[in-house]
């Protein structure tokens, strides 16, 4: 059975998540959509709701966290055995409308900390460095091990540590609330699929986040500034490089 989503006009929500998510919701509702269908692909869906398939890739998550949708890792998206719609209607839309999009984060993210990985350079201590360097270590380990909770959650330790070292206590508070965000379940749950799916991805990010720790005990400004950059390009190409086969 193919789906055949309509255009979709500005709503009372939040963002064009919630709108999506409630599309999505009615069809199944209304019987055109059975259970254990597959959802078609975030590209389709996007052209047919004339939406960015950033708004589409966030209201999908928020529906695979309350229930609705199952990823099948390899395959594509499926709608649950006989989810409960009524019920689980209002947990999405109280999700979507209660979260910041996570495409937004990495957008703030990137134009601030790219700026922060500069000042650090001239105005850190050999001290804050060194403590950089001591969170690193510990999440590279458990990066290292696969252990993927443990490793998304020292990623926030590690930016509070690298926006301390500005010694900007205006910067640390921006910093604090962009992080803060990033822990929203929409944020989580979209971190942790894209993980779980494939845990030899957490290689790349090793990589690029030894990167950020060597140019900045190296002070150099230019290196730390392209390291954070590729960071946060990175984490967007993970959440958002959509297959079009699925």
């Amino acid at each position: 059975m193919t789906l055949k989503f309509n255009k979709l006009t500005p709503g009372k929500f939040k963002g064009k998540g919630a709108i999506i998510a409630e599309h999505i919701l009615e069809r199944i509702k209304f019987g055109e959509y059975p259970s254990g269908s597959k959802l078609p692909a975030e590209r389709i869906i996007a052209e047919q709701m004339g939406v960015s398939r950033q708004s589409v890739r966030e209201a999908i998550s928020a529906l695979q966290i309350v229930g609705v949708l199952e990823s099948r890792p390899g395959d594509g998206t499926y709608l649950a055995d006989h989810p409960a719609i009524d019920k689980l209607s209002l947990q999405v839309k109280h999700l979507l409308e209660e979260s910041d999009s996570p495409y937004e984060i990495l957008q703030a993210r990137k134009a601030v900390e790219i700026g922060i990985g500069r000042l650090v350079v001239e105005e850190a201590t050999d001290e804050d460095i060194q403590v950089i360097v001591d969170v690193w270590r510990i999440r590279s380990e458990h990066g290292r091990k696969k252990n993927i909770e443990a490793y998304v959650k020292l990623g926030k330790k590690l930016h509070e540590a690298i926006a301390k070292a500005t010694k900007n206590s205006i910067i640390q508070n921006m910093v604090g609330h962009i992080l803060d965000v990033m822990d929203q379940p929409l944020w989580l749950n979209m971190r942790r699929l894209y993980y779980e799916k494939n845990a030899e991805r957490l290689d790349k990010m090793i990589e690029i986040h030894d990167n950020i720790v060597n140019a900045i005990q190296a002070r150099d400004a230019e290196k730390v500034a392209q390291a954070l950059k590729a960071d946060i390009d990175n984490v967007i190409k993970q959440l958002y490089n959509f297959n079009d086969s699925k």
